[in-house]
Formats: structure tokens, C-alpha cells, sequence
């Protein structure tokens, strides 16, 4: 081998290590990257949920309000009476259906003499 080859050997093994480094260098800033995206994810979720119940809570005092308002204006006391009997509605589906759950489960289990 001639010292001109030696010497272009050398400088592609610098240069293979300085592309591994940097190839480390980069996955380790990918899993910082990954690990503060999942911690943001996280944080996002419990602010959505916490939104949830904020509007949730909103849509309550809203609802009763307009109900006990002495002078609430016909419209929003209608709309009120439709949302509470709605959900009074969907209450009373999930009532009669956890009513009948019990009674479906015990007909398809095997009888044990």
C-alpha cells in the first residue's frame, strides 16, 4: 500500500467515526425528542380532560340557571327542559337496560343440576 493510500484510509476511518458520533449524537436527541413528545402528549390529554369537565360544568350551571332564573326568557327555559328531559331519557334507557342485563345472562348460562 503507498503512503498516499495509507493516508486516504486514515482519513475515511476519522471520517467513519465522526459519522458514527454523530449518528449517536442524533438517535439520543430522536429519544429525548420521542420521551418529551409522549410527556407533552400526556399533559395534553389531562388538559383536555380537565376541558371536558369545565365545559361539562358550564353546561350545568347553565342549565340550572335557566331553569330557576325567576324571569328566564322562554326560549333558553325550553331548550333546558329538552336537554334535562333528554338526558332523564337516556338515564331511564340504561336504567331498564342494566334492569334486563341480569336476566340475559343468567338465560344463557347452562342450568346446574
Amino acid at each position: 500500500m503507498t503512503q498516499a493510500e495509507d493516508a486516504e484510509l486514515q482519513r475515511l476511518e476519522v471520517n467513519i467515526q465522526r459519522l458514527v458520533g454523530i449518528v449517536a449524537e442524533q438517535n439520543e436527541k430522536i429519544a429525548q425528542l420521542k420521551e418529551l413528545l409522549l410527556q407533552r402528549d400526556e399533559a395534553l390529554r389531562a388538559m383536555q380532560e380537565e376541558l371536558q369537565s369545565v365545559r361539562r360544568h358550564e353546561a350545568t350551571v347553565a342549565l340550572a340557571s335557566a331553569l330557576t332564573a325567576p324571569r328566564a326568557e322562554d326560549g333558553r327555559r325550553q331548550e333546558a327542559r329538552k336537554l334535562l328531559d333528554g338526558i332523564i331519557s337516556q338515564l331511564d334507557r340504561c336504567i331498564s337496560q342494566l334492569a334486563t342485563e341480569p336476566e340475559t345472562i343468567h338465560e344463557s348460562e347452562p342450568e346446574i343440576k
